[in-house]
């Protein structure tokens, strides 16, 4: 976009497009030709490398929590980027909603961490995290929005056989 902005529901209705219409782009290997800027993937990829920092700070006052936290947040980016390459739209929801489900798992993490004093606190990441959540629910939304277009339209052409 020109002013710089995320428009989510664009972008998604963009990959949908040239996802399911039976062109697909070839597989890139890792390290090879740049991908296609996908901002999604950009946005969890730098939300993983800041609870990589975070988690840091974290390991000397819980390093179980610590981990737990390393853990569900690069998770995100790793299943949103997974999600790129799903086999059909039903896979690239499942992957998206697994992604989801460790942003939520996150979010209470963290916030979990912000509750107590002795914990260290990082505001950005807990604003780079719930910036993502209302993001995903678009995403899944139209995702199941266009599965069940589909499942209509299947149901439709068997009635019309």
């Amino acid at each position: 976009m020109d002013d710089g902005t995320f428009d989510g529901a664009a972008w998604f209705e963009a990959c949908l497009a040239g996802m399911y219409n039976g062109v697909s782009e070839p597989v890139q290997e890792y390290g090879g030709p740049a991908r296609k800027r996908n901002a999604v993937v950009e946005e969890t990829f730098g939300l993983a490398s800041h609870v990589m920092d975070y988690a840091e700070v974290l390991l000397p006052t819980n390093s179980v929590f610590a981990d737990q936290i390393l853990r569900s947040g690069t998770s995100v980016g790793s299943h949103t980027r997974e999600a790129q390459s799903a086999e059909s739209l039903a896979d690239f929801a499942h992957k998206m909603k697994m992604a989801h489900k460790e942003l939520e798992e996150t979010d209470f993490r963290l916030a979990l961490c912000h509750v107590k004093a002795h914990y260290p606190h990082d505001k950005e990441l807990v604003r780079r995290t719930q910036a993502l959540i209302p993001l995903f629910h678009r995403i899944l939304t139209t995702s199941r929005t266009r599965l069940n277009q589909q499942a209509a339209e299947r149901r439709a052409k068997r009635r019309g056989r």
